[in-house]
């Protein structure tokens, strides 16, 4: 387990910089709440919204004017850019995880260790997961504590509903994990983590947009996971069966792909 570790310490650093950061966000994003439950922001909120372009509008996702005088609205709307903030930095230390040692060159030095490339890819995997986990619990018990804080909601009911969400968004981390993981055994140099990290998560961002926007397009949703939970959608729907079943697919193909890459490449450069 020495590389486990050693790799969890390695990326303790900026895990917990980035879980501070978004915590930060989220705790400012649901300070304003009890401001949103005011007649007058309301009607400036409408006032605003009336001289959008309706198609700009199905853009963000208020197609439908939501109410956001309840948290749940409120946060839910919100919550969706911070997402894309948090898999931002999740498929970033995923496309750096394999590839990072053989552009520094201390792969080499793995490798002359009684270590195979599976447990040096195992443990690596594990290390990656067990940060993306502990972060993930960090936002859902400040966003609980936040709730609490903000709105009349008991402790029971806050922690169902950010279970649903932030339960939800593990799966959709794992799903862009599975894919940067992949990115790592193709790209030449952790140089390239930035553009590949950038061009995933927005690309496919971009592409849940046109699914909205444009009709035919609509089957472009199941390539855009961060629709798969949007808060709306999850509080009534959940995540799909179909969605289900395409994450998992994406999830062991792109681990497996990763996994074979990764035994044939040559580490010595």
């Amino acid at each position: 387990m020495n590389i486990f570790l050693l790799e969890v310490r390695n990326l303790r650093r900026s895990a917990l910089t980035g879980a501070l950061s978004i915590s930060g966000v989220i705790i400012v994003l649901l300070a304003f709440f009890p401001a949103m439950q005011s007649e007058s922001m309301q009607a400036l909120a409408g006032a605003k919204l009336e001289g959008i372009d309706e198609a700009v509008l199905q853009a963000v996702g208020l197609s439908v004017m939501f109410d956001f005088s309840v948290i749940t609205n409120f946060f839910g709307y919100a919550i969706q850019y911070v997402t894309l903030a948090i898999m931002v930095l999740i498929v970033q230390r995923a496309v750096a995880l394999l590839i990072k040692e053989e552009t520094d060159g201390t792969i080499e030095y793995l490798c002359a260790k009684p270590v195979s490339r599976d447990d040096i890819m195992l443990q690596k995997l594990l290390a990656h997961l067990v940060l993306v986990v502990c972060t993930m619990a960090v936002y859902a018990v400040v966003t609980v504590a936040s709730y609490l804080a903000v709105s009349d909601f008991t402790f029971s009911q806050a922690v169902k509903e950010v279970s649903i969400i932030f339960g939800a968004m593990l799966f959709v981390a794992l799903v862009f994990s599975a894919i940067g993981v992949l990115a790592s055994t193709l790209i030449k140099s952790s140089r390239g983590v930035a553009g590949v990290t950038v061009g995933l998560v927005f690309g496919t961002f971009v592409l849940g947009i046109l699914s909205v926007v444009i009709p035919k397009l609509d089957f472009l949703l199941w390539l855009s996971p961060m629709d798969w939970v949007k808060t709306e959608k999850l509080m009534s729907e959940g995540i799909l069966v179909q969605e289900w079943i395409v994450g998992f697919a994406v999830i062991v193909c792109g681990i497996g792909a990763a996994w074979l890459r990764y035994r044939k490449k040559d580490l010595l450069i």
